[in-house]
């Protein structure tokens, strides 16, 4: 086991509303600062009610397909999993989003019944103390949670056919879309004024979520044509390139090429040297992505007259660099950067880079799954059967390797620019023990700044766990 920071001294955790509602502000602030001694705590603006089986949206999430299995630790109203429909926890002001093609959810009777407390609990975690953030989804209108919206006809991400890619665990609209930023720019205004006392603003994947292989190659919606030009690059030509790559991954040409996966770095290089477009096509993502960033940046700052700060959630190197979320550039631009560790995602990652790579290059799902396990680090470097790499059990540990959480969080750490913070955010989905593991070799690369997602899988004994790795405060007895 990776030995961990001597202490943590900064730990949040992520409470989603249906939460306060099925548990109550009091019950779950006291859970978080007495078994976890949390500083920090994340909510949303939203609020639930019950629904019917196969109606609304199922808590926990099924991740694309992948996490059906899934179970809550921590009981929500009672039941292991629930269906539920939501509602917005505040009234939107209509009039913000007159220049946007979206709109925020109406509010109804559930947001009148059960909106306030999520205010409620803002100002309850601040009174104890607790910085407070609301997370929001950076490219999914109406932003309020990953499964709850999507972006517009016209404002998709696109490949470079013009297809947009059904089907995706993400499902965030283009980066460069006009009709996005008008919506977030009056979404984050609306949120400043109805929650006037939170700490800051959280944005879930602000990049090119790349948990699919056909993800990397976004994004070519018309929209952003402006940063291939800024760079030079004629987009048109860039789209051709791509499209032209793509072909011959699927000709035979990939089985002859001479590409070094002995490492990710000559992996990179060699790579780059056979297929140039790549460098052009990681170019232009890193632009949008940085541009994304100052216009968060500055959406926030005027929204809230500089009181408010900005936190950029992100993937770890190396998979960084392909959601075009270059640390010291775009997190020039946060108060925060949390690099997420969701480790029972990973081998959904793998499997679906697997899956294309062989069947349009035919190659040897054995050498292939060896390969990404070398170079992108999400697993052990070892010989793997292809078939038994899938979403982990509940009671199952995760791939993970500590050395590897540990080696990517510091990695990010010292690429994230001087003035910007950076922590790791780990997940509470798995057994106890592999919980722990895994958040002692993020922390112990993240020089003891972690947040943890989320409450639903955090039981009492992981609080606790979790908890006693926190350092008191000076002035708080042992």
């Amino acid at each position: 086991m990776t030995e961990g920071p001597r202490r943590v001294t900064e730990l949040g955790i992520t409470v989603m509303p249906e939460y306060v509602q099925s548990d109550g502000v009091q019950r779950i602030l006291s859970q978080l600062t007495d078994l976890a001694r949390a500083t920090s705590v994340t909510t949303s603006p939203y609020v639930v009610a019950r629904a019917a089986e196969g109606t609304g949206h199922r808590e926990p999430p099924a991740d694309g397909g992948a996490g059906r299995q899934r179970l809550l630790d921590r009981p929500l109203f009672g039941e292991p999993e629930i269906w539920m429909t939501t509602s917005p926890s505040f009234t939107p002001d209509a009039g913000l989003y007159e220049s946007s093609a979206y709109r925020p959810p109406a509010p109804d009777a559930l947001t009148e019944a059960e909106g306030a407390q999520v205010g409620a609990f803002l100002t309850a975690a601040a009174d104890r103390g607790l910085d407070t953030w609301l997370q929001i989804q950076a490219a999914i209108p109406p932003c309020h949670r990953v499964q709850f919206g999507g972006p517009a006809p016209g404002d998709e991400c696109l490949r470079p056919d013009g297809s947009a890619l059904r089907g995706r665990v993400d499902n965030n609209a283009s980066l460069a879309a006009p009709g996005l930023r008008a919506y977030v720019r009056a979404f984050v205004t609306d949120l400043c004024r109805a929650y006037p006392q939170v700490g800051g603003f959280k944005f879930d994947w602000p990049e090119y979520p790349v948990y699919h292989f056909d993800a990397l190659f976004f994004d070519f919606n018309p929209a952003t044509a402006r940063f291939a030009a800024g760079l030079g690059l004629d987009f048109e030509a860039l789209r051709r390139g791509t499209l032209e790559l793509l072909t011959k991954l699927s000709d035979g040409s990939a089985r002859t090429a001479r590409i070094d996966v002995g490492s990710f770095g000559s992996f990179r290089a060699s790579l780059l040297a056979c297929c140039p477009v790549l460098e052009d096509l990681l170019a232009f993502r890193t632009a949008i992505v940085e541009d994304y960033a100052a216009f968060l940046r500055q959406t926030v700052a005027e929204a809230s007259g500089g009181t408010k700060r900005l936190f950029l959630q992100c993937f770890p190197p190396p998979l960084n660099l392909a959601t075009g979320f270059d640390l010291t550039r775009a997190g020039a631009h946060a108060d925060v950067v949390g690099v997420k560790f969701y480790t029972m995602h990973w081998p959904m990652i793998e499997a679906d880079y697997l899956a294309a790579l062989t069947l349009r290059a035919d190659l040897d799902p054995r050498a292939v799954a060896r390969a990404l396990s070398r170079l992108l680090a999400l697993s052990p470097d070892a010989p793997r059967d292809p078939d038994a790499i899938r979403y982990p059990a509940p009671d199952e540990p995760h791939a993970a390797a500590d050395s590897d959480l540990t080696a990517k969080m510091r990695a990010a750490r010292a690429q994230v620019p001087q003035g910007t913070q950076a922590c790791g955010i780990t997940h509470g989905y798995g057994p106890l023990e592999d919980v722990v593991r895994r958040f002692r070799a993020v922390a112990a690369g993240a020089d003891g700044a972690v947040h943890v997602n989320r409450y639903c899988y955090l039981s009492d004994p992981k609080l606790h766990a979790i908890g006693q790795l926190v350092a008191r405060p000076e002035s708080q007895p042992a």
